[in-house]
This record gives C-alpha cells, sequence and structure tokens, in this order.
C-alpha cells in the first residue's frame, strides 16, 4: 500500500476490504452476494457496520450541509456604517463620537 502513495498511517489493509466491498454494491451486485464472497455470516451485521462505506451518503450529507451554509441571491443582511471615533485630548466632554446607522440590504 505506501508503495502505492496510500498513506498507511490512516489507510490500513481493511480498508482496501472496505472499498472494495462498497464499490462491488455499488455496482450493482447484492449486499448478501458480497457477504457471501468474503465470508462473512448473513446473521452478522459485520459488513453494514465495519465495511459498507456508501458514497452517495457523503453526497447527501454535502448537499445538506451546502444548502444550510451557503448563500442564495434573496438574502437580507444588515449593512452597518462607521464612522471613528475621535477622541480629542485634554477636554472634558468629547462630542465626536460617530454616528451608526443600519440598513437592510436585499
Amino acid at each position: 500500500m505506501k508503495d502505492a502513495g496510500i498513506d498507511t498511517s490512516i489507510y490500513k489493509t481493511h480498508s482496501i476490504r472496505s472499498a472494495s466491498s462498497t464499490k462491488a454494491i455499488e455496482s450493482g451486485q447484492l449486499a448478501a452476494d458480497v457477504q457471501d464472497h468474503v465470508g462473512w455470516s448473513k446473521k452478522t451485521n459485520t459488513m453494514d457496520k465495519y465495511y459498507y462505506k456508501p458514497t452517495a451518503q457523503k453526497t447527501k450529507s454535502t448537499k445538506i450541509v451546502n444548502s444550510i451554509f451557503s448563500t442564495t441571491e434573496n438574502n437580507t443582511t444588515s449593512e452597518v456604517e462607521t464612522e471613528a471615533i475621535e477622541i480629542v485630548l485634554g477636554t472634558t466632554c468629547n462630542s465626536k463620537i460617530a454616528e451608526v446607522e443600519t440598513e437592510d440590504v436585499h
């Protein structure tokens, strides 16, 4: 695996088993046939729990996250305009405090 350029600190030999099992199922093989091929008992959930990692699930999750956090053309935001506060040394009254205006932008 290392000779193939695979980071073996992250991916172990069982990663190949997981990837190949997932690829077989996503290519149309029946999960039961994959279980038989690799020698897993049909009475356990070993494949579902440890080896089958559907790539479509990641795609769906990415779409959900993007729909929540992406910006749209119809956003309403508040645009704040400020001016700096000027502090004049040696005075007891500071009448030069800036104003803040808020405007909704569509």
